[in-house]
Parts: C-alpha cells; sequence; structure tokens
C-alpha cells in the first residue's frame, strides 16, 4: 500500500532528525536532502518543514536522549558563558541550539559579536595566541537580502566556537531563524546567566 503524503512527510521529517542528531547535521536542508537520498524521495513536495523537524528532533532528543542531554546541554551552555565573558569586549549574543535547548555533543556554540571591523575581532584572537579559521556566514532576513558576514571558527575549551561578527547598529536586527523564518533569538551573558541559574545543576 503506497504512503499518503501526510506519512511520507512525517517519516522523511523523523529521518532527518535523526541525521541531524546523530550524524552532527546543523543545516535543515542538508538533513532533508541526506534523507531524501536515504529513502528514495526525489519529489521535494513531500519535503517537511523545518519547523516539523525541529519537532521530531525534540521528540527525538527527549525519548532517546533524555538521560544525558540536559546534561550535556548545560555544559555547552556553562562553556558558552564562559566564551562570552571572554569575549565581552564585543558584546557577545549567544544563539542556536545551545540557546533553545536542542544541543548535543556534536553541537557547536555561535555567538554573535558587534565590532567597529571585523579586523578588531581578528586582532584580539591574535593577540591571545588563538589559532583560528576565516569564513563567511550567510544569513537571511524577513525582510530585504541575505547577508554575508566574516566569521570566526576556534575552539574553546574543547568545543568548537563560531564567532559572527555584526556591526555595532546590528544588534538589534536580528537575522530569520532557518526554523521559523522569525528573528533569531540572542541570549546576553547575563541572560544566559539567568538561564544557568534556573536549570539543575548536575555536577
Amino acid at each position: 500500500m503506497a504512503k499518503s503524503p501526510t506519512r511520507m512527510r512525517r517519516l522523511l521529517a523523523m529521518e532527518a532528525a535523526r541525521i541531524m542528531v546523530e550524524d552532527a547535521v546543523s543545516d535543515y536542508r542538508m538533513a532533508k536532502e541526506k534523507a531524501a537520498r536515504h529513502m528514495g524521495m526525489t519529489a521535494q513536495q513531500y519535503w517537511p518543514s523545518n519547523m516539523e523537524i525541529y519537532q521530531e528532533l525534540q521528540a527525538r532528543l527527549q525519548l532517546f536522549h533524555g538521560q544525558t542531554q540536559p546534561r550535556i546541554l548545560r555544559r555547552l551552555r556553562q562553556t558558552a558563558l564562559a566564551a562570552m565573558e571572554w569575549l565581552q569586549d564585543f558584546q557577545p549574543r549567544l544563539v542556536g541550539a545551545v540557546l533553545e535547548g536542542d544541543a548535543t555533543e556534536h553541537s557547536k556554540i555561535t555567538l554573535h559579536l558587534f565590532a567597529d571591523t571585523p579586523e578588531s575581532v581578528m586582532f584580539y584572537l591574535l593577540d591571545q595566541e588563538i589559532p583560528f579559521t576565516e569564513d563567511w556566514q550567510r544569513l537571511r532576513y524577513r525582510e530585504g537580502p541575505a547577508m554575508d558576514y566574516p566569521l570566526f571558527v576556534l575552539d574553546f575549551q574543547e568545543v568548537p566556537l563560531r564567532l559572527v561578527v555584526f556591526s555595532p547598529d546590528e544588534d538589534r536586527r536580528s537575522p530569520a531563524s532557518p526554523r521559523d523564518g522569525k528573528p533569531l533569538r540572542r541570549a546576553s551573558a547575563a541572560q544566559l546567566g539567568k538561564l544557568l541559574a534556573a536549570e539543575p545543576d548536575y555536577s
């Protein structure tokens, strides 16, 4: 019996969620494409939305990783807070899975920094003798074209750290979330500290 389109979307969303958790894939479209190849689905009209995949991701984390994921998440948030204190001159804001709560052992910490020039961040890292690589991060907005931002990638306390550099006047204009298209949630060090204080301490 042929599967209904709704059933096919659900199965594809579940497989994409599995790939994001187990294969350390953070990009929704990449996870969808990989899931479609695994399941032999070529018709994109059956592809789930990013939000559908996120819902399956949350369910999977709770079902299969409920005993370990909260501890991993707390450790990543503590590491993120330490990185934000280290980079306090650049008004760091935490974004992504570590803030939203769906981070896994494979997740990276992503911080948005605000500086007059990307070089000021680069010189800071050089002064600290921190090895890093340079790249670009393309971000989309609800209004206007996508934009490319300087990206520095390094290891901080054995966790991959991604630093996306914005100009100072962009602190109130957040890019669109890849999950639902709404403005991406950002958290300051003080806000992250309050979040950690409200969590159970697993130490």
